[in-house]
């Protein structure tokens, strides 16, 4: 979607993606988390320790806050307010990953972030921007989570030096085939999308809306999800492919 004149006037108060404001994002969430992780790069284990502390708690209060605002009367939709979208979960997760170093943790916020997360960046729904008078904790919400996680999967490329291999891709991949089942037979049951795979109402915003209708579209979700998991693996080919000790072992 394109802004026109008209658009363009009010954009701080609406979002529209393939925009300047959505140019602005990415190249915000670009710069920042390049300047922390080669700033962190260097720096002894003890310094990057406190500093993960230091944003697992911050990322944990951004979704922490997120996740109540969508519960207030104002806000709270049974079918859309829960937080139970993979990326909504995941933001949880991302900050315990960094707070505790798991590497169960870390191997599911690697790969799903990469793999799925990612589209918010590529795809972003239209929504408020982030001076809408009333809603833009919804902006700032849906963009710092997606942020966080996304800045954890690189942060555990790049400082942590984790090079995913496919055993750690079965794991992710069964913890995910159970997610979606369970979000299927949720959906099925109280007719929500969560996880876009329930009926729902197709509105061209977001990349499963192009995978045809409910139920066939839940297989190609899943084709295209293992796919995308898949895909992870390429960051095997990244250098230094040596993992750090500090990360736990393997359950």
């Amino acid at each position: 979607m394109k802004q026109g004149p008209q658009d363009s006037a009010i954009w701080p108060e609406r979002f529209s993606p393939f925009t300047v404001s959505h140019a602005i994002v990415l190249v915000l969430f670009s710069v920042c988390t390049g300047l922390i992780c080669s700033s962190l790069a260097s720096r002894s284990d003890p310094v990057r320790r406190r500093a993960e502390i230091a944003l697992g708690g911050i990322f944990l209060a951004i979704s922490s806050a997120y996740g109540v605002w969508w519960l207030l009367p104002g806000n709270l939709d049974i079918s859309r307010s829960l937080p139970l979208h993979v990326c909504d979960i995941l933001s949880f997760i991302a900050p315990l990953a960094l707070l505790t170093r798991n590497r169960r943790m870390t191997h599911i916020v690697l790969f799903c972030g990469l793999a799925f997360c990612t589209q918010a960046f590529i795809k972003p729904l239209s929504g408020p921007g982030p001076a809408s008078p009333d809603k833009w904790p919804q902006f700032w919400g849906f963009w710092l989570t997606h942020c966080l996680i996304v800045f954890t999967s690189i942060y555990a490329l790049w400082i942590w030096q984790i090079r995913p291999n496919t055993r750690d891709l079965w794991f992710v991949s069964r913890v995910m085939y159970v997610y979606v089942l369970a979000a299927f037979v949720l959906d099925a049951f109280f007719g929500w999308n969560y996880a876009y795979v329930g009926r729902g109402t197709q509105t061209g915003e977001t990349l499963a809306d192009g995978l045809g209708p409910w139920p066939i579209r839940v297989l190609w979700i899943a084709i295209a999800g293992q796919i995308a998991l898949t895909l992870v693996l390429l960051t095997r080919l990244l250098p230094a492919p040596r993992e750090r000790e500090s990360l736990d072992s393997p359950a």
